[in-house]
Order: C-alpha cells, then sequence, then structure tokens
C-alpha cells in the first residue's frame, strides 16, 4: 500500500487550503480543527502518541478556561462600572477634594490669564485670597468683600503684589473668611461640593465648581 509521506501531505495543505489570520489568534474551535486535520493527515505508519494526545487535549481545556474568566471578568467589570456610576450619583451634595490645591504657571504656553474658582461654604463679610509659592511664601493677596455662598471665580495674570511675572512653577490657592455670622472658615482651590454628574460613553463625570472631572479625580469626600 502507498504511502502519502509528511511532507506531500503537508504539501497538499498548503496548496489547497490557504488560512488567512492577520491578527494570529487562535480559539477553542481553531485548535480542534487543527487537532483534527492532524488525526486526518497523520502518517498511518505512525500514529499519534497517546501522550501528545492528551497534552494536546489539556492545552485546549486550558484555552477554553482561560475563556471563560475572560468573559466574567469582562461581566465583573461592567458591574464595577455602573456601581461606581451608582456612587457617583450618591455624591451629589457632598464635598469632595480633586487631591490638588495649585495651578501651573507657564509662559511657554503664551497665557496670560490662569482663571481659577473658590468655593465658599458660607456667605462672608471678607475674605482674604492668597496665592503661595512651592515654599509656602504669599505672593498675590486678593481680597474679596461681601460674598454670597457658593463658588468664585478669579482671573490670576500670573504677577505678584508688586506687578512682577512670579516665574513658571505651581502655585497653591487658600482663602480665610469672615462669615456673616462671625465665625472664621478656610477654603482652598480644589475642594468644591458636586453639584451634578453627567455620564459620557458610560464613564461617570462629576460636577466640581464650573467643569466636570472624571470619578477617578475625585481623591476625597468630606
Amino acid at each position: 500500500m502507498d504511502v502519502t509521506s509528511t511532507t506531500q501531505v503537508t504539501k497538499t495543505i498548503s496548496n489547497d487550503k490557504i488560512v488567512s489570520n492577520p491578527g494570529a489568534e487562535l480559539k477553542a474551535d481553531d485548535f480542534m480543527k487543527l487537532f483534527i486535520t492532524e488525526l486526518q493527515y497523520q502518517d498511518p505508519t505512525k500514529p499519534m502518541d497517546n501522550e501528545k494526545m492528551l497534552e494536546q487535549t489539556s492545552q485546549m481545556t486550558q484555552l477554553k478556561t482561560n475563556q471563560d474568566l475572560g468573559k466574567q471578568l469582562k461581566n465583573l467589570i461592567a458591574k464595577m462600572d455602573s456601581t461606581n456610576q451608582f456612587n457617583a450619583i450618591n455624591l451629589i451634595g457632598k464635598t469632595v477634594k480633586t487631591g490638588s490645591n495649585q495651578i501651573v504657571v507657564d509662559d511657554s504656553l503664551d497665557k496670560q490669564i490662569y482663571p481659577f474658582d473658590l468655593y465658599f461654604n458660607d456667605a462672608f463679610k471678607e475674605a482674604t485670597i492668597k496665592i503661595k509659592d512651592r515654599n509656602g511664601d504669599t505672593v498675590k493677596t486678593l481680597t474679596l468683600k461681601n460674598g454670597e455662598k457658593g463658588v468664585k471665580n478669579f482671573n490670576w495674570d500670573g504677577k505678584n503684589d508688586n506687578g512682577v511675572f512670579v516665574g513658571n512653577g505651581a502655585y497653591s490657592i487658600v482663602a480665610d473668611y469672615t462669615t456673616n455670622k462671625g465665625g472664621n472658615k478656610t477654603t482652598q482651590f480644589g475642594v468644591y461640593p458636586v453639584s451634578s454628574v453627567q455620564f459620557d460613553n458610560g464613564k461617570a463625570l462629576v460636577k466640581v465648581g464650573n467643569r466636570y472631572i472624571p470619578l477617578s479625580d475625585v481623591k476625597e469626600v468630606n
């Protein structure tokens, strides 16, 4: 009986069946097809040994397990995203910190105005706003009188109290204020109540001050 050599069989398969798989991704079905094809074209005088067959079967089982695990992880992530969105709604009305109370001055950006906002938890008689450098020294002082409770917007020209440009770097902003009831309080840039929640492509954005930020940017809830 004539036996077709393995080389000839390989050549026949290559000529007759051209498989395209640009992503080079093999799934469980692909392994099964390869396994069956190998059985069809094996040399009858050299049947597949049991050890190798068990090894390939084990590989297919492991692949199937990994695929099932991947699906379970995707479902878990989807559930966690839904939970995070629900948590974002619960933040409305609560005060949060964004993790930074600094603005960055960079004259290479041709930016002459540096806007910032502060949240005052009470109506106040007078507020003293201090812009400080990285050493904690006050470079600019602003005074505000008779303000209402809420978010106040400011524009800083990047200059100190003497009208000189302060230089590039990060500057923190804090404000001490006296309430209408005579109490003394402090607030800072980066601390705001959450006024609303917006969803963008399944991602929760919370409104702090006059802007929306990702929920992941919230570092602390008071």
